[in-house]
């Protein structure tokens, strides 16, 4: 599947924007959308792949059900037991990968590690059941980037205005406009509405509230 398209803009790529949207946009606010934009590629890429999400779902499932196993096993190895069969590993246990002293207990720093390891598969799950219980409607991602930006204008008193009449004014407004210049430095496959009514897409974006872009 591969990895998602890194956004950035060049001084002048931001003047180009500014120019199209009409407004100035401060260094904290183009943080903003770098980063909302980042996020919106990282899902688009996703969206466009959501067969290939499916068995990537079952491994992580199963990483974290094969470290909750390892992990009580771990618990569980005590007495004398536990105690010989720890010390045969340590010897031959050299942990190159991870801050380990040799001779602490090497049972129980596994289990922190596989821990961990359960705890960040869990959260990886939760996010994706999250964004969509089908695996990612189309254009789900573009929606929740619109949200985000339209977040992003509105606490920074930016114009945000957008018209679901189909109306050619509000289709070139301003909003309409800093989306579409936005666009133009995205991959051509991440960019939607390029040809139609942008203002209008916008306004169906934010009618249909999902989860956003946009990281807190």
């Amino acid at each position: 599947m591969g990895s998602s398209p890194e956004f950035a803009l060049t001084d002048q790529g931001w003047k180009n924007v500014e120019i199209a949207y009409g407004q100035t946009l401060p260094a904290a606010v183009r943080r903003r959308i770098v980063d909302t934009t980042n996020k919106y590629l990282e899902w688009e890429v996703f969206e466009r792949n959501a067969s290939a999400l499916k068995p990537a779902v079952e491994l992580v499932k199963s990483i974290k059900a094969a470290s909750n196993n390892l992990r009580k096993k771990l618990s569980t190895a005590g007495g004398d037991m536990g105690a010989f069969a720890q010390s045969v590993i340590k010897e031959h246990f050299h942990p190159v990968h991870f801050r380990m002293k040799p001779y602490d207990q090497l049972f129980h720093a596994l289990g922190d590690v596989m821990s961990s390891l359960s705890a960040a598969c869990q959260t990886a799950l939760a996010e994706i059941d999250e964004r969509d219980t089908t695996f990612f409607r189309e254009g789900a991602s573009w929606d929740d980037w619109i949200r985000a930006l339209t977040n992003i204008a509105e606490e920074n008193n930016l114009p945000a205005a957008a018209s679901k009449a189909g109306n050619p004014d509000a289709d070139v407004g301003p909003f309409a406009r800093l989306v579409a210049a936005l666009q133009e430095h995205l991959p051509k496959e991440a960019r939607r509405h390029a040809n139609s009514r942008l203002s209008s897409a916008v306004y169906f974006a934010r009618a249909n509230p999902l989860k956003m872009a946009e990281e807190p």
